[in-house]
């Protein structure tokens, strides 16, 4: 079904709270009633809402973010009462869907997903998605659109599948999207901390989960983000350090004592790890420090 032109009629402004912490309303340009306005959105500190924009233009302004959205559009975010000014056109449309974090979480379950564990203390972000080819989301819009316009108690359970339809497509559009964009000032913390932890003993390798819980983030999202910022896998990460540490291990210590050192109870496997990382042995590593020395 094509949205091409919406209907102007009070039915526009329709919100429906499907249960407590979700809820689902369509705003239109009628409803923000200016063309140039300041409104603050007082109900965002509860909620992370998820946008769809069915028609229409929006420019938006908040904080130091500045954003110009078009029929398509993806924006999703927490706004926590902050002031949004806003400028759009005549035929503005958009779907939003607003959800507690901690219903979030219970919904996303063990989804290998960036929004795990919402229920700790969310902060002001905001994300956009020009997702114009995109043809799920925006579907499922333009059904959840059509199906409130004749909304009554019997078909409130049909509106409900078709919002966890829509949350599910829109999570799987910004997945791959949010792997491109930076993190908020928080996960860099996260992430740079569970690079402290890794390489704070060389000698014993941590494993992913222990890392996980000492820096708050969940198994999946640890690895994606640290392989995002640090450009290598966990694992990967910690045996270039350790490498690099036999490295200087190696200027004043044996082949064997810097083995041991690092906490190897196998000298060929050091070895060979050493050889993969600088193409060759640790022993002629320290016999060619041993020449330049001498020279």
């Amino acid at each position: 079904m094509h949205l091409d032109k919406l209907p102007n009629n009070k039915k526009n402004s329709s919100f429906i709270e499907l249960q407590h912490g979700l809820a689902v309303c369509v705003n239109s340009a009628d409803d923000l009633n200016a063309i140039d306005i300041s409104k603050a959105f007082p109900s965002s500190d509860k909620c992370l809402c998820f946008n769809c924009q069915l028609q229409g233009k929006l420019s938006l302004q908040v904080k130091d973010r500045k954003l110009v959205t078009h029929k398509g559009d993806l924006t999703f975010g927490f706004a926590d009462g902050e002031t949004f000014h806003l400028q759009h056109s005549k035929d503005f449309c958009n779907i939003e869907v607003m959800i507690m974090p901690e219903l979030l979480d219970v919904l996303l379950g063990e989804m290998d997903f960036q929004f795990s564990n919402l229920d700790k203390k969310v902060n002001f972000f905001l994300h956009h998605h020009p997702i114009h080819q995109n043809s799920n989301v925006l579907s499922c819009a333009r059904e959840l659109f059509y199906l409130m316009q004749n909304t009554d108690q019997s078909n409130r359970l049909l509106v409900y599948a078709h919002v966890l339809k829509y949350l599910n497509w829109y999570f799987k559009s910004f997945d791959n999207h949010l792997g491109r964009q930076e993190f908020t000032q928080w996960e860099y913390k996260q992430f740079n901390d569970a690079r402290d932890y890794l390489i704070s003993d060389l000698t014993n390798p941590p494993t992913i989960d222990w890392l996980a819980k000492q820096v708050g983030l969940n198994h999946s999202k640890l690895k994606k983000g640290f392989k995002q910022i640090f450009g290598k896998s966990i694992y990967a990460y910690y045996l270039t350090e350790r490498m690099n540490k036999a490295k200087q291990l190696l200027i004043e210590n044996s082949v064997t004592e810097t083995a041991i050192m690092l906490g190897y109870s196998n000298i060929s496997h050091f070895s060979s790890a050493f050889r993969k990382q600088f193409g060759v042995l640790p022993k002629e590593m320290r016999r060619q420090h041993s020449y330049n020395n001498v020279k």
